[in-house]
């Protein structure tokens, strides 16, 4: 798993064991989620370029504000 993903995740509340190089959920014990965790974040990069590329495409700029928006970011 990418280490940037993994570094998002631990910061969004996800576990890291020293025992190995799983994440895990904060909610279930023991449920490892690097699959499903990574194949989210491929999803939010996707739909990141998605909305920088529609922006970009309509002469916005700067398409950091269009992602912000779409995702109800601060």
């Amino acid at each position: 798993m990418n280490e940037r993903i993994k570094e998002l995740a631990i910061k969004s509340g996800f576990k890291k064991y020293d025992k190995d190089d799983g994440l895990y959920s904060p909610y279930i014990e023991g449920y490892e989620l690097n699959d499903e965790l990574e194949e989210f974040a491929e999803h939010i990069i996707k739909e990141c370029i998605k909305v920088a590329d529609d922006n970009f495409n309509k002469g916005f700029c700067p398409v950091g504000d269009y992602i912000k928006q779409h995702f109800g970011v601060e």
